[in-house]
């Protein structure tokens, strides 16, 4: 039996030294990963998060575009948490994303 459970929607995993932020009031996050529909934020125990919370926040992209998002928290663990969104992300944004990443941070592929 094949226990490997494939993600609905692609999922751009950001290196260390190019992450987007996620907004929530004056408190900045660093995000690990993007998809259309979520987002993995780095929240170091931060008790802020619990499951199914609900958030609006802003994401800053490194470039500078931001977006306005909102959703529910639907995981935490001790360092992240799993926001799902109620509005994608452009599609259009995390493709020029994922290629910057490859033309900049091929190590990183």
């Amino acid at each position: 039996m094949n226990d490997y459970k494939q993600r609905e929607f692609y999922r751009l995993a950001y290196p260390r030294s190019y992450r987007p932020s996620l907004l929530i009031d004056v408190d900045h996050y660093e995000i690990e990963d993007v998809s259309e529909y979520g987002v993995k934020v780095k929240i170091d125990n931060d008790p802020a998060f619990m499951i199914d919370d609900t958030f609006m926040a802003i994401i800053e992209f490194p470039d500078g575009r931001e977006f306005d998002l909102s959703g529910q928290v639907v995981r935490v663990d001790d360092n992240y948490a799993g926001l799902q969104l109620e509005t994608p992300l452009p599609l259009s944004v995390i493709r020029s994303e994922h290629l910057y990443i490859i033309n900049h941070f091929p190590e990183s592929q």
